[in-house]
């Protein structure tokens, strides 16, 4: 025979396990998490999440096409820092969207600081639509500045 055989190697489980026990095997981590309900839940969270993404998406792309119908060269300045992550993504987003804009940084030109300075602005990006300063970019606020402006 085998010596895995001789040492009880394969048996074992079964030698521990008396003959007697007539249990029903103990149910599946997939057939629990079905029973009570989690499966659901996990559905019903990752559908929301993804009706939540759309509606995101479809309010982003009607801003950039108000922006676009809106904005003008000339009328868009971003003043930016060259290791500001929200001034990269405002600049990701208006070139994305051919939004016309201009944008200098405050690090490498000395009339952007002093713009900067003399706004008072309290971070980056500073952004100057039709020469009004905001904080920040937000698609939608640019939008609404720019259509009470008009």
């Amino acid at each position: 025979r085998d010596r895995r055989h001789r040492r009880g190697g394969l048996n074992r489980a079964r030698a521990r396990r008396p003959m007697s026990d007539t249990s029903p095997p103990r149910p599946s981590l997939w057939t629990r998490a079905r029973h009570s309900g989690l499966i659901a839940a996990l559905v019903i969270g990752v559908a929301a999440w993804g009706s939540g993404r759309l509606l995101q998406q479809h309010e982003r792309d009607s801003h950039a096409e108000t922006l676009r119908q809106l904005v003008r060269p000339g009328d868009l300045k971003l003043i930016s820092s060259t290791s500001c992550l929200f001034c990269t993504r405002a600049r990701q987003y208006l070139t994305e969207q051919r939004i016309p804009f201009e944008e200098c940084f405050i690090e490498r030109d000395s009339a952007c600081l002093a713009e900067y300075r003399a706004r008072g602005a309290a971070g980056t990006p500073t952004v100057l639509v039709r020469g009004q300063a905001r904080l920040g970019f937000d698609p939608g606020q640019v939008a609404e500045t720019l259509a009470a402006a008009r």
